[in-house]
């Protein structure tokens, strides 16, 4: 389909298998991604593939499976704090609200990570932060700003001059990134940015101040929000599945026979169901609906019997193949055990599962999107068991990354043993 003058979007699977192909000569597209540079090119921005290449090298360790896992406890101590506060609510009887939980926990776990220091976000009342609003705002405006570039500068220099206030969440970002930043020289542990900046070291590559703070910006919201709605869409939906939540329950006691347990999560990945159930969340929820536009390279490009000349954008969104009803059987219902295939039939489903898009540019984080999920949701099954689920649906608002709009809350019954 023509969205544009000179971008087509495709709902075609094999068209998404050219054009995010690890061999790929489809570049970024400059107007989409150039909006995501408040302070200057990051990984997820850079369109030059020998420049992205060269960038990732000096993350793509830290965000390793092997590496992630080493940080499992600083998870795991996290979740378990998270777990104790909504216990106290369910004492109470209170309600929870499960997104800005989770995301009070998302944000914790990539600002410890990637700074050596959480937010403290898990511990503010109502599960509140003033970095979500940053990145709500940022979140708008980036929009704006894809299309009015000329809008970023317009508000940089209002502001610079204080002629007037202009929230547009990215200088609140880049403050806070700063901030990170900080902590990463004073910080005696690992962090991520720390081993960034010793293998630029090592392979004497000198790093800006805008670059790191950059990378620190995009690293904030692409390491809170989309494991936060993956994680708040597979409970909402579980806690009103009975059955199906206590299938997993009964599975997850197989790990944990205890509450106190806490199996590694090379035990958790040996749980079939407890997989089933975190893909079917990412797939139902889809985190990052937006199209991820690329450029025909120089020499065109025929495809099904049509020719795109240079420079055409194209983009496809993972949304189309997560939520296919030719893939996916009733594509709007939470059904874990749709993945409880044998393995032909889970080859065909996961040659259209890409929520983390695709090829050399998908997402770098989604070990720890992974191994987050399941922590958290085992510990959550193990403690509690469901009450009641105040809004039954659950809507999205769709920008950069889609978030539910609103808190989920839910009552839960403590398990007593």
């Amino acid at each position: 389909m023509r969205i544009s003058p000179n971008e087509v979007s495709f709902d075609d699977i094999e068209a998404s298998d050219i054009i995010y192909a690890q061999t790929s000569k489809f570049e970024k597209s400059e107007y989409y991604y150039r909006a995501f540079e408040d302070q200057g090119p990051n990984l997820f921005s850079i369109r030059d593939r020998q420049h992205h290449s060269q960038a990732k090298r000096l993350v793509s360790h830290a965000f390793s499976r092997a590496n992630v896992i080493q940080h499992e406890s600083s998870i795991y101590d996290k979740a378990l704090y998270l777990m104790d506060r909504i216990e106290q609510r369910a004492k109470e009887r209170r309600t929870i609200p499960l997104f800005p939980a989770f995301r009070c926990m998302t944000l914790d776990t990539i600002s410890e990570f990637c700074f050596g220091k959480s937010t403290g976000a898990l511990h503010m009342n109502n599960f509140e932060s003033t970095t979500f609003e940053a990145i709500d705002k940022a979140n708008g405006a980036v929009l704006f700003f894809q299309y009015f570039p000329f809008l970023r500068h317009l508000i940089q220099w209002a502001n610079n001059y204080k002629i007037c206030a202009v929230p547009n969440g990215f200088i609140e970002l880049a403050q806070k990134a700063e901030a990170g930043l900080q902590d990463v020289h004073s910080s005696g542990s690992w962090t991520m940015f720390k081993n960034m900046i010793s293998m630029a070291e090592k392979k004497s590559t000198q790093l800006t101040k805008e670059q790191l703070v950059s990378e620190g910006m995009l690293m904030i919201v692409a390491g809170t929000d989309t494991t936060a709605t993956s994680l708040s869409v597979t409970l909402h939906n579980l806690l009103q599945q009975p059955e199906t939540y206590k299938k997993l329950q009964d599975e997850i006691r197989t790990a944990m026979p205890t509450m106190d347990s806490r199996p590694t999560i090379q035990v958790l990945d040996t749980l079939p169901f407890l997989d089933a159930c975190v893909k079917e969340g990412l797939r139902l929820a889809c985190p990052s609906h937006t199209r991820l536009p690329r450029t025909v390279p120089s020499d065109g490009w025929y495809f099904k019997k049509h020719y795109f000349p240079y420079g055409t954008n194209v983009s496809t969104s993972p949304l189309y193949y997560l939520h296919s009803d030719n893939v996916f059987h009733s594509p709007k219902k939470y059904n874990p055990f749709r993945w409880l295939v044998d393995d032909e039939k889970r080859r065909h489903l996961l040659a259209n599962f890409h929520p983390f898009s695709r090829g050399t540019r998908q997402c770098i984080g989604q070990n720890l999107s992974s191994i987050e999920q399941k922590i958290v949701l085992s510990l959550f099954i193990r403690r509690f068991n469901p009450g009641t689920v105040l809004k039954k649906k659950v809507s999205l608002i769709e920008a950069v990354t889609a978030v539910p709009d609103d808190p989920l809350e839910v009552l839960v019954n403590l398990i007593f043993e």
